[in-house]
């Protein structure tokens, strides 16, 4: 984070990137959207205070059935990963976190029926919306899996902006439902990570 910093980026909102996609304006600087998936409470425990500390913030997206539990999908890899719980997400939400939907459940939208799907994305968007205290419009999908049904199915839940499975960064021509991202993983160097941001500006 520090690094971004020092380089010229500044933090920016999915909501201020889908409305710079709208209305076909410039990205002004070197913005960067940082996203969290899932919801672990080792964001608000070391995550968040560092980006706090670079002035920068974050989106959250949260499997919302599960605040509070733990992450039981990734169980098979060991025990499962602490969430955070809402009195938590209220918290980092009065402090400058922003949170988006990754559902309600964590399952995979393929084996989801069409009236499940919707369900999930509506129950998930209140729920934020009511912790949080405002409008939600950002989700994700679990493990990246899209199809032609969640883009439409988003739009009438109420959301206008979404990430699935490309990789890459964002620019005005993409797809505001369908946006890519670029994975950044934990067990990645800072040399890593400076060399895929650096290539992804040429």
């Amino acid at each position: 984070m520090a690094w971004l910093r020092a380089n010229g980026f500044h933090a920016t909102t999915s909501e201020q990137l889908e409305r710079s996609i709208a209305d076909r304006q410039p990205f002004a600087g070197r913005p960067v959207l940082i996203t969290f998936d899932d919801g672990f409470q080792n964001f608000a425990d070391h995550a968040w205070p560092t980006l706090r500390a670079n002035d920068l913030t974050a989106e959250v997206f949260l499997v919302t059935d599960l605040v509070g539990e733990s992450a039981q999908w990734d169980s098979e890899n060991g025990p499962p990963t602490q969430l955070m719980d809402a009195r938590t997400v209220r918290r980092l939400a009065a402090e400058g976190a922003f949170f988006g939907s990754h559902l309600a459940t964590h399952r995979a939208i393929d084996g989801l029926s069409s009236s499940d799907l919707a369900a999930e994305l509506l129950r998930s968007r209140m729920f934020i919306e009511h912790w949080t205290g405002r409008p939600t419009s950002a989700f994700a999908a679990p493990f990246s899996v899209t199809d032609r049904r969640l883009g439409r199915l988003a739009k009438e839940s109420g959301y206008r902006i979404g990430f699935g499975s490309r990789h890459g960064p964002a620019d005005l021509n993409c797809d505001p439902i369908d946006l890519p991202r670029i994975e950044i993983r934990g067990d990645r160097s800072l040399d890593d990570f400076v060399a895929t941001v650096e290539a992804m500006l040429d």
